[in-house]
């Protein structure tokens, strides 16, 4: 693959990067701030649209509430096994107190509810809280799928 389409994790920009670049420090083309960032991120209904059906690298989503003891339980984990990944697989999260449409239009009603999507389809779920461990190697099974 020459190019991936990624999109950048602070200002949601559409990125082309090259596929065989450095990868020490890549920068998003609109707001100049590092695409290797792994911090899950935190998205609304149109972000969460665009982390899904613009990028070429899977997309984990833990749709949680900062009420649900085992949401916050699993967070730290959730963070640690993003902080692996990089350009290989993109972690997001979305508050189903502040986003239930979203949390509706995918059938989430229990949580935490992790979803995984891949090339914009969602790909496999689960309906409770994962370890570091579990959440790396579901991350490192989505890089291996093929579509």
């Amino acid at each position: 693959m020459g190019e991936l389409k990624i999109v950048c994790p602070h200002c949601h920009h559409i990125n082309r990067v090259k596929n065989e670049v450095n990868r020490e420090n890549i920068l998003c083309m609109s707001c100049q701030k590092s695409l290797l960032d792994t911090t899950p991120i935190e998205c609304d209904y149109e972000s969460f649209k665009t982390h899904i059906t613009e990028t070429d690298i899977p997309v984990l989503v833990d749709f949680y509430s900062p009420d649900c003891a085992p949401c916050m339980k699993m967070a730290p984990d959730y963070e640690k096994a993003a902080s692996s990944f990089g350009l290989e697989v993109r972690f997001i999260k979305i508050n189903t107190i502040d986003f239930p449409e979203i949390a509706r239009q995918y059938g989430v009603n229990e949580l935490p509810t992790i979803i995984a999507f891949k090339n914009g389809r969602e790909m496999n779920r689960f309906s409770s809280a994962l370890s570091k461990d579990h959440l790396s190697m579901w991350a490192e099974s989505l890089i291996q799928m093929v579509v």
